[in-house]
């Protein structure tokens, strides 16, 4: 004859070891708790991390400084055809647009954070970024300067150096 180990019955008290999975289960939580009040942990805003504050208002050098700075990072991460537009007399919502390609997702994600890397500790973290998760088109919004990367496809398709270049000069017609 077998001995069978009788089946738990529902809302019977808990065994020894029960109890004791139990209690290490919520020091374990509360030890969890307690090293995250005591981390720094990172803002994300849309996949990019940050620890730092929102860059505030700036003055007409700093944001040449960081159109600049944004530029070079774009640079640094080996974007293709990086541009950079001066739209104070066409937009009252920026001053210059940063225009880079990226050969690939990965690439175009790397080139948005190593804009924000290298603009963060001076002016602080971006005010918003859209479209990481996709990374199709990245737009990093600093107010003042905004970055756009985008992969090869996208950058063709919206063209925005032609939206937001100059106009040409009007020829006059001949009477």
């Amino acid at each position: 004859m077998v001995k069978r180990k009788p089946k738990a019955v529902p809302g019977a008290a808990r065994t020894r070891r029960g109890a004791r999975a139990a209690t290490a289960g919520k020091k374990a939580i509360a030890t969890a708790q307690v090293a995250a009040a005591t981390t720094i942990t990172p803002l994300r805003r849309d996949g990019i991390a940050s620890t730092r504050e929102q860059v505030a208002t700036l003055t007409d050098r700093q944001v040449n400084d960081l159109a600049q700075r944004s530029r070079e990072a774009a640079i640094e991460k080996k974007a293709e055809n990086v541009v950079l537009l001066d739209i104070r007399g066409r937009a009252n919502f920026a001053d210059y647009f940063v225009l880079a390609t990226g050969r690939s997702a990965i690439q175009v994600r790397s080139i948005a954070d190593g804009v924000v890397e290298a603009s963060e500790a001076k002016f602080g973290a971006p005010v918003r970024t859209e479209g990481y998760n996709d990374a199709n088109w990245i737009l990093v919004d600093y107010g003042p300067v905004i970055v756009h990367v985008f992969t090869p496809a996208a950058r063709e398709f919206y063209n925005l150096e032609r939206l937001w270049a100059k106009p040409a000069p009007a020829h006059k017609r001949k009477q």
